[in-house]
């Protein structure tokens, strides 16, 4: 038999060939095994992170089979790394916050933000949840009578509205005494040390009793005690101070029937500066402050008119003709009410309407004569409502 060689050949390089496939195939099956013998590497390492309102739990297993735990009321930060079958390396981090119960309140606004949620890997999940409150509570009590001049009781941030009374200096017995502004009910509180005789008297915006001394000097008589400081003299020869009253600040205004002008009276010192003339020629009379007007009021004896004041240039201004024939004179604005109230020779207590002269009687005072009418800003402790 003739053997042909180059076919020999052609079937020898074949048969390597197939040889060399078949390793191949064996080779292959192995990949992905690693040196402990497990199978997909990819597997092998996980990460798990879970986050609650209240905390955070990380554990990660990796392929030599430790174990972690990561526990935080807060924050947690946990970081995955993965093997790929190419050999390339992905890391993933992931960071869980968790903010909670943070509660804020301030002037009626309550805030609260609660609870960010997060649950994944790689991924972030936030919830906020946010209750919102506010309230603001204003409640104005306005009380008025025909005789009001416009000013209405505020009472705001639990502020206690001035007491429904007025004080007054009964100039014959000494006394001072507690009226009733509803019933004109008249009660002693104290008597007064010395025989000096006061025109008038007011509470500044301090809550402080003044009283004018013989119209010529400032004194302070505390309400409770009937004590008497003298502060000063009027000076600069100004007498007749038959109506003293609080000003827009802590200080007072006056009407001198002796130089027929209004004064600007230092409380400190008691020492009076002239404001301006009145134009009018004062007999008795009184004065009072009014916060709706930012002026006074004034009533002079003399032609039983209700004046206004301007607290600048001191210069009066005719409003209205009273129904009524004053001889003394004490006036005084509730800052409570805003009514003007009045008293004359006569022992009534009178409120006076501003709008048509209107005087009309609350009902009779334990007094022969009445000077002097003052009412308080704020609450008098020892005298109560």
């Amino acid at each position: 038999m003739k053997v042909d060689l180059a076919f020999l050949r052609v079937t020898a390089v074949m048969g390597a060939m197939a040889l060399a496939a078949c390793s191949g195939d064996d080779m292959a099956g192995t990949e992905g095994t690693d040196s402990s013998g497990s199978s997909g590497s990819e597997s092998g390492q996980s990460t798990e992170s879970t986050t609650n309102s209240t905390n955070s739990t990380t554990t990660t297993t990796d392929s030599g089979g430790s174990e972690s735990n990561s526990m935080s009321g807060s924050s947690t930060s946990a970081s995955t790394t993965e093997t790929t079958t190419d050999g390339t390396v992905s890391t993933t981090d992931s960071t869980d916050s968790t903010s909670n119960g943070t509660d804020s309140t301030s002037n009626g606004t309550d805030s609260t933000t609660n609870g960010t949620d997060t649950t994944t890997m790689g991924a972030t999940d936030s919830t906020s949840d946010t209750d919102a409150t506010s309230g603001t509570d204003s409640t104005t009590d306005a009380t008025t009578g025909d005789t009001t001049d416009g000013t209405t009781d505020g009472t705001t941030g639990g502020v206690e509205p001035p007491p429904e009374w007025l004080l007054s200096i009964n100039n014959s017995t000494r006394y001072l005494q507690k009226v009733d502004i509803n019933t004109a009910q008249t009660t002693d509180l104290c008597k007064l040390p010395n025989n000096t005789s006061y025109p008038s008297l007011t509470f500044s915006r301090s809550n402080i009793l003044f009283a004018s001394a013989g119209g010529s000097a400032l004194d302070i008589i505390d309400p409770c005690t009937c004590e008497v400081t003298k502060v000063g003299s009027y000076g600069g020869g100004i007498s007749g101070v038959n109506g003293i009253t609080s000003d827009q600040q802590v200080d007072l205004f006056g009407v001198s029937s002796g130089i027929n002008a209004t004064i600007a009276i230092d409380s400190n010192s008691g020492v009076a500066a002239v404001v301006g003339p009145l134009g009018y020629n004062w007999g008795t009379g009184g004065a009072t402050w009014s916060d709706a007007i930012q002026k006074l009021y004034a009533i002079n004896g003399s032609t039983d008119f209700l004046y206004t004041v301007d607290p600048g240039t001191g210069a009066a201004t005719e409003l209205v003709k009273m129904n009524y024939n004053f001889g003394t004179v004490g006036i005084e604005l509730h800052p409570g009410n805003g009514v003007i109230y009045a008293c004359s020779s006569a022992p009534d207590l009178f409120t006076v309407d501003p709008k048509n002269g209107n005087v009309k009687s609350v009902g009779k005072m334990a007094q022969t004569s009445c000077t002097n009418l003052a009412a308080p800003y704020k609450p008098v402790a020892c005298i109560g409502d």
